[in-house]
């Protein structure tokens, strides 16, 4: 198969998953909408790093290792669904706040800062066990024995590439101004409900049979 094509259906695979519901749909969506469009972007970034942190592993035979041990496959789910649960948590309980609401509505950029949006983005992709399973899925099916490091660098990257663009062109929309203004009367409820989402799914994860 052409190299191009062969990559623009690898590019295609990764966006179908990235842009896929799940927890960090839910982060980065909370973060932009609740804290401003910088942080969205940084949360971006940080899912981006958590995905870069994965190929490595797969690139290593890390991805191998984890997947085949019963302890460490465990230890990564349920201290991503501790993690999960944890940033729900807090979630639920500051919706509404009125602290919040206030920053919110004069932007939110420097309510959270930018460490703690990479960290977000950051723990919540590479905690997360199902990462382990699809990236050594989708690059066992895509390269072969013999690549060059060229190639795999090239397949890394689009992978985080493609999970930094998508977040962060997500962030810029939600933040557009009309979409905010039409949020403020809802954000203490969209935060209730981000925050009931990732304790829900924190603890399916804990209670999942993956592996």
């Amino acid at each position: 198969m052409d190299f191009f094509l062969l990559w623009l259906i690898f590019a295609s695979v990764q966006l179908a998953a990235t842009m896929s519901p799940g927890p960090a749909f839910i982060v980065a969506t909370r973060n932009a909408m609740m804290y401003g469009r910088r942080a969205g972007v940084y949360t971006a970034l940080g899912l981006g790093l958590g995905v870069g942190a994965h190929v490595v592993f797969v690139l290593c035979g890390l991805a191998v290792v984890l997947s085949q041990s019963v302890l460490l496959f465990n230890i990564i789910k349920y201290a991503g669904a501790a993690y999960l649960i944890f940033i729900g948590a807090k979630a639920l309980l500051h919706g509404g706040k009125a602290a919040e609401i206030q920053t919110m509505q004069v932007g939110g950029q420097k309510s959270l800062s930018v460490f703690k949006a990479v960290k977000h983005g950051f723990l919540t992709n590479l905690l997360n066990p199902k990462a382990v399973i699809f990236f050594g899925a989708i690059f066992t099916q895509f390269l072969q024995p013999g690549m060059s490091s060229g190639v795999l660098v090239l397949y890394g990257t689009t992978s985080v590439m493609v999970e930094i663009l998508w977040f962060s062109g997500l962030s810029i929309v939600l933040t557009h101004a009309k979409v905010r203004a039409r949020f403020t009367a809802i954000s203490g409820w969209f935060d209730r409900v981000c925050g009931g989402l990732l304790m829900a799914l924190g603890v399916r994860l804990a209670l999942s049979k993956l592996h």
